[in-house]
């Protein structure tokens, strides 16, 4: 409603994490050292975990504090399936947490009366939100004919939260 745009969470923090676990098993595993894995254990998913409920509890709060009524999220249930991702993007895309993430959104949501709609994600960041006109994004950029640019993920966010 401010033509501003917030994100929530950081996404270099989360692939450090998941980068920084996968590199510790696999070393750990090439020296045969089976415990030293035991005991980091589910380390990175209790981290994850924590991330997300204070990622979920950062958007209901701005929801609360904002008088929203209801949050708009990306139905991604199949998305590990429909994805054509191959080697390293197909191991990022499996460990991603967004089921969790949006569970907890949910139940949070809930708590305080909240909505929670899922949206279909189809061509929302390629969907210009100023004509309605679909392009594809280059690179991380989407720009339009008509003169709109933005960052594809904020093109995307702005369709889903305009999706009634």
């Amino acid at each position: 409603s401010t033509g501003k745009t917030k994100f929530f969470g950081n996404g270099r923090q989360n692939k450090f994490i998941r980068r920084k676990y996968k590199h510790l098993r696999k070393e750990f595993g090439n020296k045969k050292k089976l415990n030293a894995i035991k005991r980091i254990g589910d380390k990175e998913s209790r981290i994850m975990r924590d991330i997300n409920h204070k990622v979920s509890k950062d958007i209901v709060d701005f929801a609360v504090k904002n008088n929203c009524e209801t949050i708009h999220l990306e139905n991604l249930s199949g998305i590990r399936q429909t994805s054509r991702q191959r080697g390293k993007n197909k191991d990022k895309l499996h460990s991603w947490t967004f089921f969790e993430l949006s569970s907890f959104i949910e139940y949070k949501a809930r708590e305080v009366g909240i909505l929670v709609k899922k949206i279909n994600p189809e061509y929302t960041s390629q969907t210009c939100p100023s004509c309605g006109i679909r392009n594809k994004p280059t690179n991380r950029n989407y720009s339009c004919a008509c003169g709109y640019h933005s960052h594809r993920d904020r093109v995307g966010a702005l369709n889903i939260a305009t999706t009634i």
